[in-house]
C-alpha cells in the first residue's frame, strides 16, 4: 500500500472554549480540534457525516450539548432540489442585470408581462465559526512536519482489513434516501359546469358531467377518437415548471449589459490558473472581510488569507470514473465583464460539494450574489452527479438556529440536519420545532438508535511515531502512558473508528 495514501492528523486533546461568532459571548463556544497534515478525501468525507468541518488546515467539532450556539451539520439533496419563490426571484434579478444592466424590471427593458422581482435581503454568505486563534497550532504543525511524516510501515499492518488502496477505488459510501417524497396527488382535471356546487361532488355527478363534455365536442365536430384522446390529455399532469439550470442557462441578447464566467480553478495543489489569479482574489477577499465583517486590513494580510482559504489537507485524486476535475479543494471564481466579483471555496468529496466559505464584491450585494452563488454550487453538484454516481449532497457548513441570519440555509429544500448523537439525517422541518424549545436535540426519535461508528477499539487505532505507521497496540507496549490511553480513545470516539482505523494519528 502507497504511503500517500494515509491521512496524518494531530489530535489537540484540550476541550477549548472561545468567543462565540454568533451570540458574540466570551468563552462559551465549546469544540474538539486537531490539525491534519494531509487528509484523503474520503477521511474528510466521513468527517464531516460525524460534524466536523475544517478551516484550512485545522478541523474542528462543536462540542454540541455544552457550547452556546449549537452547529448542526446541514446538506441539501441536489436531485431533488426545488426553486423557492424567492430564489426565483434572485435569478431573474441577476439575469436582467447581465441582460439589460438593471436589477429592477421596467418597461423598458424588460418584455411585457414579467413582474418586478422584491428585494432580497443582501450580503448573504456561508459564515464560518469563530475559531481559536491558530498561530500556536500553526506553529506547532509546523514543528511537527517532520515528525507527520510516512517514512515506513509496521509489517502487522499489511495483514489488517479496512484499509482501502485509494489510487484503485474511490470507497463507496451508502447514499442516504431522502425521507422527503411528493405525496402530493394530481386533481381531476375535467371542466367544471357554470352551475355552483356547495361540496365535493359525488362519483356520479362526476361521470354525468364527463358525459355531457363527450356530447358537446362532438357537437363541435370532433370524432369519439379525438374526443377520447383530449379528455386524456386533459388528464395528464401539467408540465413541470422551469428548472434550476433553466434559470441560470436563461439565454442573453446578442449584446448584453453584462457578461459572466464563471471558473473552477483547483486551490490544492495550486493550479496554474489559480496562480495567475490568486492576487486578485485576496484583493478581492480584503475588500469583502473590511466591507462586510468589519476586519482592519492588517488582519486580511496573504498569509491569513492563504491559511484560511488556499491551504488545504485534503489530496487532489482524479480518477477514471470521478468528476472531470477530481476531487479536492477547489476555488469557483465569477468574472462579470473580466473583473473577479466573487469566488467560492469548495471542497469537491466521493458524496458531496462542501461549501468552505464565499466572499464578493461588496459593491454589487444588490445582486444577492451568496443566494446565487449557492444555487450555482447546487448546479455544479448536479452535473458532477452524471460522473460521479454517489455526489448527490450540497453541503452548506453549518445550521445555527440560534442565530436568526444563519437560518437561512433551511430554505434549501430539501435539507437534513446531522443528529449530533447517532450521525443520522432527519429532514429540517421535523427538526425546527425540537430546536425551537431546546438548543441541542438529539434529533433521532428512536432511543434504541446509537452511533454504529461509536464503539471504540482502541488497539485498533492507527498511530504515526517516528515516521512509523502502527497500529496502537503495537505502539502500547513501548509507551504505557494510561494518559495517552484516554487521549487516543477520546480521538477515536470522536472521528468514529472507521477513520480511526485508516487516518495516522500522530505521537510525538
Amino acid at each position: 500500500m502507497s504511503l500517500n495514501n494515509y491521512s496524518v492528523v494531530e489530535y489537540y486533546a484540550e476541550h477549548e472554549k472561545h468567543r462565540c461568532g454568533y451570540c458574540k459571548s466570551t468563552d462559551t463556544n465549546y469544540s474538539h480540534g486537531m490539525w491534519a497534515h494531509m487528509m484523503t478525501v474520503q477521511d474528510y468525507q466521513d468527517l464531516i457525516d460525524r460534524g466536523w468541518r475544517r478551516s484550512g488546515r485545522y478541523c474542528y467539532k462543536p462540542t454540541m450539548n455544552v457550547t452556546c450556539c449549537p452547529m448542526y451539520t446541514i446538506k441539501c439533496s441536489a436531485l431533488e432540489f426545488k426553486l423557492s419563490k424567492s430564489q426565483k426571484k434572485v435569478l431573474k434579478r441577476f439575469h436582467r442585470y447581465l441582460a439589460h444592466g438593471c436589477t429592477k424590471a421596467s418597461e423598458d427593458t424588460i418584455s411585457a408581462g414579467e413582474s418586478s422581482a422584491t428585494s432580497e435581503p443582501t450580503g448573504e454568505t456561508f459564515e464560518v465559526n469563530d475559531i481559536p486563534d491558530l498561530h500556536q497550532k500553526s506553529l506547532r504543525a509546523e514543528k511537527n512536519a517532520e515528525s507527520a511524516k510516512v517514512m515506513s510501515v509496521d509489517p502487522s499492518l499489511a495483514e489488517r482489513t479496512g484499509v482501502k488502496v485509494q489510487e484503485e477505488q474511490v470507497p463507496r459510501g451508502d447514499s442516504v434516501s431522502s425521507p422527503l417524497q411528493d405525496n402530493s396527488v394530481d386533481k381531476d382535471s375535467t371542466v367544471k359546469e357554470d352551475q355552483e356546487v356547495p361540496k365535493p361532488p359525488c362519483k356520479k355527478a362526476k361521470l354525468m358531467r364527463l358525459e355531457r363534455k363527450k356530447q358537446k365536442l362532438v357537437r363541435q365536430g370532433y370524432s369519439e377518437q379525438e374526443v377520447e384522446q383530449m379528455l386524456l390529455d386533459s388528464k395528464k399532469p401539467p408540465p413541470q415548471g422551469k428548472t434550476l439550470e433553466d434559470f441560470l442557462n436563461e439565454s442573453l441578447p446578442d449584446e448584453p449589459a453584462h457578461r459572466l464566467e464563471i471558473r473552477l480553478v483547483r486551490s490544492s495543489p495550486p493550479s496554474r490558473e489559480f496562480e495567475q489569479t490568486s492576487h486578485q482574489a485576496h484583493e478581492l477577499y480584503v475588500k469583502y472581510q473590511m466591507a462586510v465583517h468589519g476586519d482592519p486590513a492588517e488582519k486580511c494580510t496573504l498569509h491569513q488569507f492563504t491559511r484560511f482559504l488556499i491551504s488545504s489537507p485534503l489530496k487532489s485524486w482524479t480518477p477514471s470514473n470521478g468528476p472531470p476535475n477530481g476531487y479536492g479543494s477547489f476555488h469557483q471564481q465569477y468574472w462579470l465583464d473580466g473583473r473577479l466579483v466573487a469566488v467560492g471555496v469548495i471542497d469537491i468529496l466521493p458524496r458531496c460539494v462542501s461549501s468552505v466559505y464565499f466572499f464578493y464584491d461588496p459593491d454589487l450585494s444588490q445582486l444577492s450574489l451568496g443566494t446565487y452563488a449557492s444555487l450555482q454550487e447546487l448546479s455544479l453538484v448536479r452535473s458532477l452527479h452524471h460522473n460521479a454516481p454517489d455526489l448527490q449532497y450540497y453541503y452548506m457548513g453549518f445550521y445555527i438556529h440560534t442565530c436568526p441570519k444563519m437560518r437561512y440555509k433551511a430554505n434549501y429544500c430539501p435539507s437534513f440536519l446531522l443528529c449530533p448523537e447517532t450521525y443520522t439525517w432527519h429532514p429540517v422541518e421535523k427538526c425546527k420545532p425540537k430546536l425551537d424549545v431546546s438548543r441541542y436535540c438529539r434529533f433521532e426519535e428512536d432511543p434504541t438508535v446509537v452511533d454504529a461508528d461509536g464503539s471504540v477499539v482502541v488497539s485498533e487505532v492507527l498511530v504515526l511515531s517516528h515516521n512509523k505507521a502502527m497500529p496502537y497496540f503495537i505502539y502500547q507496549t513501548k509507551n504505557r502512558d494510561l494518559e495517552d490511553v484516554e487521549e487516543t480513545k477520546q480521538y477515536a470516539s470522536l472521528v468514529g473508528m472507521k477513520c480511526a482505523k485508516r487516518m495516522l494519528l500522530v505521537k510525538n
